[in-house]
């Protein structure tokens, strides 16, 4: 009964993390299917608390951390020394990269219509690329969460030359977003995950792409708001990019890729 009065807590205390969870629902639902929405959670939820867990003890992957758990543990939910929401956080964030990364490379006809996982090498690159991309971002403000509602809730053993963030953070982020790009595209060739997807929704090429700006661009506003412009226009730019790497994929269209929407 108080875990369940914790994760309501929690979904008070953190409400844009569950408002990305719902996005998430919506579009991997529709892209993916049921079966193997249920499993990505499950796979991204796993991973990340390993990674978590392992990092607050010996540094891998992301470098020794810890999180201050004195503010919030009475009022959201915790699992060990980690807290919830932030494993929960990279269920929708790896989700949203690869999903974007596919649009970026161009979605074949029968992975469209089956809600397949892409198991193309260059998918999973770039969807760990896309990923270490808001890391850029929701980082440095994270790490400044007295400064606005996130609250103070970590700090790095060593700090490092980024706002603080050390270079292992990145790789890290890296290494998680592989892992389960790698787990689901593995589970996918090996025929367990099953079921076609329930979309489209209308102007499908578009909700994964505005979902990872919309991602990013939250965290720029907060950028701003405590005073870290130049994290604020990187992310930015990394919008930019991804913008245009859509319209550059758009306006080479072959035949035999299909633009949903």
């Amino acid at each position: 009964m108080h875990a369940i009065e914790l994760l309501i807590g929690t979904f008070w205390l953190r409400p844009y993390v569950f408002a990305f969870l719902a996005a998430f629902l919506v579009i991997a639902l529709a892209e993916i299917g049921p079966r193997r929405t249920v499993v990505w959670m499950l796979v991204g939820f796993a991973v990340a608390f390993a990674c978590e867990y392992s990092s607050t003890r010996n540094g891998f992957p992301f470098g020794l951390y810890h999180y201050l758990d004195a503010e919030t543990r009475h009022r959201e939910l915790w699992i060990s020394n980690v807290p919830f929401m932030d494993s929960l956080s990279f269920v929708f964030l790896s989700f949203v990269s690869w999903a974007t990364a596919r649009r970026i490379v161009g979605v074949p006809v029968r992975e469209e219509a089956s809600g397949e996982i892409a198991t193309r090498p260059i998918v999973l690159a770039l969807g760990a690329a896309l990923m270490v991309g808001i890391d850029l971002i929701c980082d440095p403000v994270s790490l400044r969460g007295d400064r606005w509602f996130l609250g103070k809730i970590y700090y790095y053993e060593y700090p490092g030359l980024f706002f603080g963030i050390p270079l292992t953070n990145f790789l890290g982020w890296a290494f998680v977003a592989l892992a389960v790009l790698v787990t689901m595209a593995a589970l996918e060739r090996r025929g367990w995950l099953r079921g076609r997807p329930l979309g489209p929704l209308p102007r499908a090429s578009l909700w994964a792409p505005a979902f990872y700006a919309g991602i990013v661009l939250f965290n720029v506003a907060i950028a701003f708001y405590v005073d870290l412009p130049a994290v604020g226009l990187l992310g930015l730019a990394i919008v930019a990019a991804v913008g245009l790497a859509l319209r550059g994929r758009q306006a080479a269209c072959e035949p035999g890729l299909e633009q949903a929407g």
